[in-house]
């Protein structure tokens, strides 16, 4: 606490704001929008506090975290803590050797759900463990049947078929009709195959540059106009690059794999190919 006095800035709120002490079983139906307005000014004025803003307790109760309102990551989907089960890959070489539940693990994690994609991070570091695209494979499915686990939940991709682990038959439900809801409101255009096989939809009125492909490849600077054409010119273009490979858009992981499903292991992930090109 000392710490976290000395931390706090000048001129910065510190007094902790007053909850209402009347019982909820006690207030009266004409009064139930004041002790709303009530509450609504109690959350908004711990928000105002950075020392309460930024306490995972109140990120937890809050349902936020340090990439709900990113732009560029799309409208905030629900998100909270669950249990995920390790294992469940599709390419080859990420799973355990062995069979049964001896070698699974249980990991507890913080999921983000966004219109494209799913993601959990380790709730002590915040660092994102892994990422579960939306395509056309995507699927939601609840019960010990299904996903051997009892509350179970198992959402399926190309990629993988992941396992969380839900405190009561109810929460599983409460996940699967929100990321369902969710998915299909603003993510619908990735969960079906388009023109040449394309994992997205075709975009109208984009701008794209066009490089002189015989003397260098441009990989970034092309995704507004190979968006809808086959992943693979993307590897096809990289691979025959001569001279040079210019990465414009580097806010785009490394370790995106070009060719979706995976089939190769880790051959055609963009970092592998412009390993063996350098």
């Amino acid at each position: 606490h000392t710490v976290r006095r000395q931390s706090i800035k000048r001129g910065e709120p510190r007094q902790m704001p007053s909850l209402p002490h009347t019982a909820e079983s006690t207030v009266r139906e004409e009064h139930f929008s004041s002790r709303r307005k009530q509450l609504e000014d109690y959350l908004t004025n711990i928000l105002k506090m950075p020392m309460y803003r930024n306490y995972h307790g109140t990120m937890e109760f809050v349902a936020v975290s340090q990439l709900s309102f990113i732009h560029d990551l799309g409208p905030k989907g629900i998100e909270g803590f669950i249990m995920k089960r390790s294992g469940g890959h599709r390419i080859p070489g990420l799973n355990c050797c062995g069979q049964g539940r001896m070698c699974y693990r249980w990991s507890k994690r913080w999921l983000v759900v966004k219109d494209s994609f799913l993601m959990y991070m380790k709730p002590d570091s915040g660092a994102i463990s892994f990422v579960l695209l939306v395509d056309k494979e995507f699927n939601i499915k609840i019960g010990q049947k299904e996903t051997e686990t009892k509350y179970g939940l198992q959402i399926d991709n190309l990629s993988r078929s992941l396992i969380l682990k839900c405190n009561s038959y109810r929460h599983a439900q409460w996940w699967r009709q929100g990321i369902d809801e969710f998915i299909r409101k603003h993510g619908k255009d990735f969960l079906t195959e388009h023109r040449f096989g394309s994992y997205a939809a075709v975009q109208e009125n984009t701008l794209a540059k066009c490089p002189n492909f015989p003397i260098y490849t441009s990989l970034f600077n092309l995704v507004s106009w190979v968006v809808e054409y086959k992943d693979e010119l993307l590897c096809l273009q990289a691979t025959s690059a001569v001279f040079f490979i210019y990465l414009y858009f580097l806010r785009l992981s490394p370790e995106i794999f070009m060719k979706r499903p995976v089939v190769e292991g880790n051959r055609w992930r963009l970092d592998c190919i412009l390993k063996r090109k350098a």
